[in-house]
């Protein structure tokens, strides 16, 4: 009896190690959400300033995404001195300073790159605790500009700990490596829990709680790349309840909630992966959204730039879709834009190649490693593919629904370019091909790129 004492004990910490692991790394993903989203603000702002556009886009940004991601409670834009210039949820930050925080008076004294994760604060919009994830931002010159920061609610993780624990019966709490204890379900257990169990002998099975003198079998696992361990604990009691002649329905019980973890484990990735793909793809048309080429675009520029490749777009417009709409009407118009984009993404045979709804009727097709007569080449198959669809449009060029595109490349390598410049420079052939009389390719001349585009003019002749 007391060898299965010993081993009931031995499962229960098993079950507890798993518990805690994966909490730890569904809180490591967690915060590695929040990093991204704030690296992915930081650059923006780098790349396109603070202008009042600007900002007023990153207002939509941030409060939509702080709606989109449950555990990011808001987020937030600072200027050199601390003010609030853009905050999710508060559509004027008048009179927020947040310079006496310990992420603004670390980053604002350190230039590095790298992501600070700060300690607990209270928001100064709602009074809740937060953890902070930052990063700073530079001026051209390199200079201290601001900081980009979001909060990580703390009560979402308790709520998390609460789900789990309806299911497991342990207790549950996370504490940051200066001791402090930043969330735990039940509220009153924690303080204290982690050191009692870093304290205790090595191999054994049991440590006893500086709190209520109750034996609890514990684990914990420190989170890979942030300051704060996830610790789960269950009384010794619990554990042994039918040690006293129930062994078999124990270690029915003991399976069952090792199913409870894989199950909710599987749910939360599910979850997870469910709501980063509804927030990169378009509803009507499945292609790629205007936040994800956004960010596609910046990281292809960086790519090419790094090694020394091409990248072109392609920007494409439905000939006189308005009229289209207006004519057929707006479920007709629908059932044309998917058809469209699954023509489109028909044409594109690399991996590497994406096709984005960039608004309306209009699609942006990025070509990493494509030059422009490759590009050219695309975008005339785009056009035959959509006139192969016969979609009867009277009122169009042909009769039929035709297509209009701009095409502009560059090396990033070579060229002083922004990404920003190769959409503008191929909105612009764009809004020539539509001068021209629609349906029809144009590009967009430069010093670089005019003479492929004298030879795709003289082939297209």
């Amino acid at each position: 009896m007391w060898h299965v004492r010993e081993a009931s004990l031995r499962s229960a910490g098993i079950v507890t190690a798993s518990l805690a692991e994966s909490l730890s790394q569904q809180i490591e993903s967690t915060l590695k959400t929040a990093d991204t989203v704030v690296a992915t603000l930081a650059q923006r702002v780098e790349v396109e300033g603070a202008n009042p556009e600007t900002l007023q886009r990153l207002y939509g940004l941030m409060t939509s995404l702080a709606s989109a991601l449950p555990a990011i409670h808001e987020m937030g834009l600072t200027d050199k001195d601390g003010n609030a210039i853009v905050k999710s949820l508060v559509l004027h930050p008048v009179g927020l300073n947040y310079r006496e925080r310990d992420y603004f008076r670390f980053l604002s004294s350190h230039d590095t790159r790298d992501a600070f994760v700060g300690q607990p604060v209270r928001s100064k919009v709602d009074g809740s605790i937060n953890i902070t994830v930052s990063r700073r931002i530079n001026a051209i010159d390199g200079s201290f500009a601001g900081i980009v920061v979001t909060s990580v609610s703390m009560n979402s993780f308790r709520k998390l700990f609460e789900t789990v624990q309806l299911k497991s019966g342990g207790f549950i709490s996370l504490v940051a490596d200066n001791g402090m204890l930043l969330a735990s379900s039940p509220d009153s257990f924690g303080d204290g829990e982690l050191a009692a169990l870093a304290a205790a002998p090595a191999g054994a099975l049991e440590y006893l709680s500086p709190k209520d003198g109750v034996n609890r079998v514990g684990a914990s696992s420190h989170l890979p790349h942030y300051p704060m361990t996830a610790m789960v604990a269950e009384n010794s009691s619990t554990v042994l309840s039918e040690w006293y002649g129930q062994l078999r329905v124990h270690g029915a019980i003991v399976l069952s909630i090792l199913m409870v973890i894989g199950v909710l484990g599987y749910r939360v990735d599910q979850a997870n992966r469910a709501t980063r793909l509804q927030a990169l793809s378009d509803g009507l048309t499945g292609l790629a959204n205007r936040r994800c080429f956004d960010e596609t675009i910046a990281r292809e520029f960086q790519r090419a730039a790094r090694n020394g490749q091409p990248l072109s777009l392609i920007m494409v417009d439905i000939d006189l879709f308005k009229t289209f709409n207006d004519e057929y009407g707006h479920p007709a118009g629908d059932a044309c834009l998917c058809a469209i984009s699954a023509a489109v993404q028909g044409v594109l045979r690399r991996p590497g190649d994406m096709a984005a709804r960039y608004g309306g009727e209009e699609f942006a097709i990025l070509l990493p490693e494509t030059d422009l007569a490759g590009a050219v080449q695309i975008a005339g198959d785009m056009q035959a593919a959509i006139r192969a669809l016969a979609i009867r449009h009277e009122a169009g060029p042909l009769g039929v629904v035709t297509l209009s595109a701009g095409v502009a490349s560059c090396n990033p390598g070579r060229l002083a370019a922004t990404p920003a410049w190769l959409v503008e420079a191929a909105d612009a052939a764009l809004y020539q091909a539509k001068a021209l009389g629609r349906n029809t390719v144009t590009v967009r001349a430069n010093v670089e790129i005019a003479a492929p585009a004298a030879i795709a003019r003289k082939n297209a002749a």
